[in-house]
């Protein structure tokens, strides 16, 4: 596989040192491009690094599209008049719909979203989600073969409609700044009331996130049976939940219509 990907931001980046990680370049070609080339010549000599993204177009079979929404078709447009027919792309732009795209190109392309937390560890084990959809022109190899190589670092869901999409975006893909936000901020309220510091605090809180989130990935416990398990009639997580009951629900909700 010839795999191009434009732009080296968050998301870019990502999916370039995922790959570089699973072994993707001793039997394929990498080629990166980025606005600012600086940042990616320093990079694995064996990725194709190009200052041009026509010239990056023109050497990839599949090409991987990690720009700002509103930058995405003015890339497309820039590189569609320089590639094959039966090239795919690929972009992580969940905000951009297929109709928006086929303006400008109207080849075979897919969504990705992929979720910060994708990661191979060092025993091979997958962590994170990327989700994926296709829209209909795509062919069944081509999913096949995109899904395949994502799931060699995270757990591949397909959407099957926008709205789902979005759902799952908010799901696994957002989730993960909410979570570290709350983190930080729960930390920052124990140190204020407490002679602890913020760092012990914060790194006390993250080991139990991520034990707890074991408990319920394993299905060690469901989620009802752990909060009986910790909370008891009258005691303080049984008061805190009593609050959290009466205040999330709207918060929450609000969250989500700020969201989709």
């Amino acid at each position: 596989m010839r795999l191009g990907i434009i732009g080296y931001g968050n998301i870019g980046s990502l999916i370039s040192n995922n790959l570089e990680a699973v072994g993707f370049l001793e039997d394929n070609v990498l080629n990166l491009s980025n606005r600012s080339f600086s940042k990616i010549e320093s990079l694995d000599s064996r990725i194709n690094k190009f200052e041009s993204n026509v010239d990056l177009a023109k050497s990839s079979d599949v090409i991987f599209i990690s720009v700002k929404s509103p930058d995405l078709i003015e890339v497309i447009e820039e590189i569609a008049p320089f590639i094959e027919d039966e090239t795919y792309l690929v972009h992580s732009s969940a905000g951009i719909s297929f109709k928006d795209i086929a303006n400008v190109y109207d080849g075979q392309v897919s969504c990705v979203i992929p979720s910060i937390s994708s990661w191979p560890s060092e025993n091979n084990q997958k962590s994170g989600i990327s989700i994926f959809y296709h829209d209909e022109n795509v062919s069944m190899e081509n999913r096949r073969n995109i899904e395949g190589l994502f799931s060699k670092f995270s757990k591949v869901i397909t959407a099957d409609n926008y709205d789902d999409l979005e759902a799952l975006t908010v799901a696994t893909s957002c989730m993960p700044a909410f979570i570290a936000f709350a983190t930080a901020l729960f930390a920052k309220e124990l140190e204020r009331n407490s002679n602890l510091s913020y760092e012990d605090i914060y790194g006390y809180l993250n080991e139990t996130n991520y034990s707890t989130a074991n408990l319920l990935n394993q299905d060690i416990f469901g989620s009802d049976e752990l909060i009986n398990k910790v909370a008891t009639k009258n005691g303080i997580t049984q008061k805190g939940l009593d609050y959290l009951y009466n205040e999330l629900p709207l918060i929450y909700n609000n969250l989500i219509k700020k969201l989709m």
